[in-house]
């Protein structure tokens, strides 16, 4: 079963027991997240079946995806299943690929438990598993019928992990306009702990970054050109992840400054706005830069290994790249880049 709408929806996982019926549904979880929260979880004596997978990125690989289909195949799994999955980005990617093949498409709910991806990953279809270093190469599009996210999850994660999810509402916020930008500014000279933010502070932060990126799915569903826009700090910020080992949302960070630097030297950007945008993501405790990321990885920047995996990058064009080039806050492009300028901006 598939659906071409999702429902996003605030409140615990308790409130919403009748979308998940314990004799339809199956719930996918990383086995770190089930132990480190059971209260927050239906339990087996309530007749929640659950498949447990390893956490974060090591969940997005074949030999995973399989262990899944053979978990489904023991639950006797039919085209009325409904898939729950419960935890980050990494899951949900895994989940709703599971999802779109297993008896050519079940139900999905998606139950994001990061703001990384209650914000991004959860939203707008996209999933997908990696193929060696190269990341999500291998997916599909299968939107969820419900996004449940519950704000209580988030004082639990560490600062890193918030600091990760703000890299990503701070994309959005610079593709949406100055007044959401603002929005940050005013959060960031406040000088509150992430951790100790209120959750009302949180949950319209998060309804601001669902509004943006829903913009761009709705107005480009299969990813085609416009929604292109969204990997704004992803064509950098992808190779980082994978050669500093740093969070999704650092690496973004990283790729955004590097993106800013290219726009300044084509005189795109004003070179006032790019510190500005560094300003904000350095207050949150996030990376600039290339340099910033590596040296904050404790790592030796290797350019010659980064432009390989630019080079990977599904994005890629021929000889270009579809790359997302930063004019001024709320006003950010897709254009043709060729790959020989990107290696000449890393030489610089």
């Amino acid at each position: 079963m598939q659906t071409s709408h999702s429902n996003i929806l605030f409140g615990a996982l308790s409130d919403f027991r009748e979308l998940m019926p314990p004799e339809k549904s199956i719930f996918l979880t990383s086995a770190a997240l089930r132990k480190k929260a059971p209260e927050r979880l239906p339990g087996e004596s309530e007749g929640a079946r659950w498949i447990e997978v390893p956490d974060g990125e090591a969940c997005k690989t074949f030999p995973v995806l399989e262990s899944v289909y053979h978990a489904l195949l023991n639950f006797d799994a039919g085209p009325d299943t409904v898939l729950v999955a419960v935890g980050g980005g990494s899951v949900s990617d895994l989940a709703g690929f599971a999802a779109h093949t297993w008896m050519r498409g079940i139900g999905l709910v998606i139950v994001p438990t990061t703001l990384l991806s209650m914000i991004d990953a959860s939203i707008g279809g996209k999933n997908a598993i990696d193929i060696g270093y190269a990341k999500n190469v291998v997916g599909s599009f299968h939107l969820p019928t419900d996004i449940i996210c519950d704000v209580g999850w988030l004082p639990s994660l560490s600062e890193k992990d918030l600091a990760a999810g703000m890299a990503e509402a701070i994309k959005h916020a610079v593709l949406d306009s100055e007044e959401h930008f603002r929005f940050f500014e005013q959060i960031a000279a406040a000088r509150i702990p992430l951790a100790q933010m209120s959750g009302r502070t949180f949950e319209e932060l998060i309804r601001r970054s669902q509004e943006v990126k829903l913009r761009y799915v709705k107005a480009d569903p299969y990813d085609s050109r416009a929604r292109h826009a969204l990997n704004y700090g992803h064509t950098f910020g992808h190779a980082i992840e994978l050669l500093t080992g740093l969070p999704h949302g650092y690496a973004v960070a990283a790729g955004m400054g590097a993106a800013n630097a290219l726009a300044v030297s084509r005189k795109a950007l004003d070179p006032a706005t790019m510190a500005r945008i560094a300003s904000l993501l350095r207050r949150f405790g996030l990376p600039s830069g290339i340099p910033e990321a590596f040296a904050m990885a404790g790592r030796t920047l290797d350019k010659r290994a980064l432009l390989g995996l630019i080079r990977s990058d599904k994005k890629r064009r021929g000889k270009d790249m579809d790359f997302v080039m930063p004019y001024g806050i709320g006003d950010v492009r897709v254009e043709a880049i060729p790959l020989d300028e990107l290696a000449e901006a890393l030489q610089r």
